[in-house]
């Protein structure tokens, strides 16, 4: 039998999945309740769902702090419950090409953000988030023994970012993330590697060409996706129903958003 879904904070996502939304989590056996609204709030909305033996789902960023974030995580973990992140920027289509257990030893990635775009929208700690989310998922990483970061500002306004991350398994990611009006539309340019394989893509959302050892390169076209969140909160309810780990698990962010405290560290 399929968990029975509610939404909480997120009246929007609620009519495009064709679900209930409520203002608080109830919660049981067999539950999952996807949490949204002000990101102050989602912690003890997503605390009081576990604590009541249920599922959640948290809407990126899943909280204020990775303090925050580590609290419910080890709640969940006393309760014996799921609880899993929409990616930052919705990458989950670019990934979704990538092989079972493959690992680049070397990431570039080039966000250029038009203004007033899908991408600025997203604001800098969701585009700091995506970039390092996307670099570590590729090096098969989390953990990262030297970190670089130099901005370049506009008055007091972040207008571009620069990363380079040496993760403890040796891979090696490049980052830069800037804002332009000098572009039509958001570009996207990411390249991962390994003796034998890469992996390209021009967009968040595929289309992607994967080249595995001995077998050449391959595009591999994505379906489009106008709703990576909905399409996120699909396959995590999958993996509820059939007793899987989260596709994008606390842990995952926990470790996205340590990383992104780190760099904001290093640009004040």
């Amino acid at each position: 039998m399929p968990p029975h879904v509610t939404v909480v904070g997120a009246p929007d996502l609620a009519a495009r999945l064709g679900l209930p939304s409520t203002g608080a989590a109830s919660a049981g056996a067999r539950r999952v309740v996807v949490v949204g609204g002000p990101v102050e709030d989602r912690v003890a909305r997503a605390s009081h769902a576990v604590g009541s033996g249920a599922h959640a789902f948290l809407l990126w960023p899943p909280a204020p702090s990775a303090g925050a974030a580590e609290a419910l995580g080890n709640r969940a973990e006393e309760a014996g419950v799921e609880v899993g992140v929409a990616r930052p920027l919705g990458a989950t289509a670019a990934l979704a090409g990538v092989p079972d257990g493959w690992a680049a030893r070397l990431v570039t990635l080039a966000l250029v953000a038009r203004l007033d775009g899908p991408l600025a929208r997203a604001g800098w700690a969701t585009l700091l988030a995506g970039a390092l989310d996307l670099c570590a998922t590729l090096a098969a990483a989390r953990d990262v023994g030297r970190l670089d970061a130099v901005a370049e500002r506009d008055g007091r306004a972040l207008r571009a970012v620069a990363l380079a991350a040496r993760f403890d398994n040796g891979a090696y990611a490049q980052a830069t993330v800037r804002f332009s009006d000098h572009v039509d539309e958001d570009e996207v340019a990411l390249y991962a590697a390994r003796p034998g394989g890469r992996v390209e893509a021009r967009s968040l959302a595929g289309p992607l060409c994967v080249e595995a050892e001995g077998r050449g390169a391959r595009p591999v076209a994505q379906p489009p996706r106008p709703d990576a969140d909905a399409a996120e909160v699909d396959a995590f309810v999958a993996a509820v129903a059939d007793g899987r780990p989260a596709p994008y698990a606390l842990d995952d962010a926990l470790a996205t958003l340590r990383l992104v405290e780190r760099v904001r560290q290093r640009l004040r």
